[in-house]
């Protein structure tokens, strides 16, 4: 009896020697995610000061985009996540405040953010959505940034990552998902000043399919404990309960069946501050997708209407 003990204690040594080692081999060979920089062209964009357009900014910014989400109500950074494992996550100040990188940033180093997932220097921001933001016209962009540009300031030093060597070893080894999404991005993508289909722009700037899949037919978001995201086309479950309930459960944080939804996971705080307008054109839109895995965003317009 003990020499089997012996021999299955001493296969699991091998087996962990086995993982340490190509755990080290990936560390050494492989660039980690925290630490990869991309070179990414400076593209200036037009920043408007009018009222309109700072309005504009805060609507995209707080109903859409949902900025405030991660980023806090006054955009001045905030813990977004605390995990035993994995540590503390703030995230920047976005104001020109102490701590905040709005007295530094240019239009050209918001555009570097938002669109490509990188700040000044080249080096990727995690868990920075910009396979979504990437979408926005330079009209939407310009007025986002004046948006941020008129905060008033706020005083918040506190807004680094605060990952614990178990979290930050997973990020390197790959697997913890593509919590730097500058590596993934489709630097072709074109934008147009037409609008085409808004609903479809909204959708992807909205970042729908973060939770809800590619094709919109069901998927799961990448943060622990995330609940799976239901399929939103026209021949699903939500899709058959018809657009009253889809808009109440955006305005009220109430599913059909009445359950609540969890704003940790689905904004729908910052959602519900569409417009009536806004939701029916996504409502539209997602009328227009058959079930399957055969949808997919396109946006071939960058500019929703105002």
């Amino acid at each position: 009896m003990k020499q089997a003990v012996r021999r299955v204690v001493a296969a699991l040594a091998a087996l962990l020697a086995i993982v340490v080692a190509a755990a080290a081999i990936r560390l050494a060979s492989v660039p980690s995610p925290r630490t990869m920089r991309f070179d990414v062209a400076a593209h200036d964009v037009a920043v408007p000061d009018d009222r309109a357009a700072v309005a504009r900014g805060r609507h995209l910014s707080d109903a859409v985009a949902v900025c405030t989400v991660c980023h806090g109500d006054d955009l001045g950074g905030r813990l977004a996540f605390e995990h035993p494992l994995l540590g503390r996550g703030y995230t920047p100040n976005l104001t020109s405040g102490r701590g905040g990188i709005g007295a530094s940033y240019r239009a050209a180093d918001w555009e570097r953010a938002l669109r490509h997932g990188v700040d000044p220097s080249g080096r990727g921001l995690l868990f920075m959505p910009v396979d979504h933001y990437q979408h926005l016209s330079d009209a939407d962009l310009g007025a986002m940034i004046a948006y941020y540009r008129s905060l008033a300031p706020v005083d918040n030093e506190r807004t680094r990552l605060e990952l614990t060597l178990l979290a930050r070893t997973m990020i390197d080894l790959g697997l913890s998902g593509p919590v730097v999404r500058a590596g993934q991005l489709d630097r072709s993508v074109q934008r147009s000043s037409a609008v085409q289909d808004p609903g479809a722009y909204l959708v992807e700037i909205g970042g729908c399919t973060f939770c809800h899949g590619a094709a919109l037919t069901g998927g799961r978001g990448l943060e622990p404990g995330a609940p799976p995201g239901p399929d939103l086309t026209r021949d699903s479950r939500i899709g058959a309960l018809g657009f009253a309930a889809f808009a109440s459960a955006l305005r009220t944080g109430r599913a059909a069946d009445g359950h609540a939804i969890d704003p940790r996971f689905m904004p729908w705080q910052g959602y519900r501050r569409m417009t009536d307008d806004e939701l029916g054109a996504i409502w539209a839109y997602l009328q227009r997708l058959a079930g399957g895995s055969g949808n997919a965003v396109v946006v071939s317009a960058s500019a929703a209407s105002h």
